[in-house]
């Protein structure tokens, strides 16, 4: 899999530019799928929606609690719950 990364060197709007095989892939990818190449068309989207589905599989939560503190958060609501029903009589 290192060969993706290996750089090449392509003419991008008339400059010169040495960038990575899997950049260079993508390119020519979107390139044909933006012609209207029904194949590539359908490649492209399934390549984006499995970079996609990856990138949100590797986010971390919004507020990542540990297993401490959520016994933590556990207790402090068992603590709290009677004077929250009482407030209500």
């Amino acid at each position: 899999m290192e060969a993706v990364n290996d750089p090449v060197t392509v003419t991008v709007e008339g400059k010169t530019r040495k960038i990575s095989k899997l950049q260079a892939t993508a390119m020519q990818l979107a390139t044909k799928a933006a012609t209207g190449n029904d194949r590539a068309i359908a490649k492209l989207l399934d390549w984006v929606d499995e970079i996609e589905a990856r990138a949100e599989a590797a986010r971390p939560a919004e507020y990542p609690f540990s297993d401490a503190d959520i016994t933590v958060i556990r207790q402090v609501y068992k603590r709290l719950r009677p004077y929250d029903e009482r407030a209500n009589d």
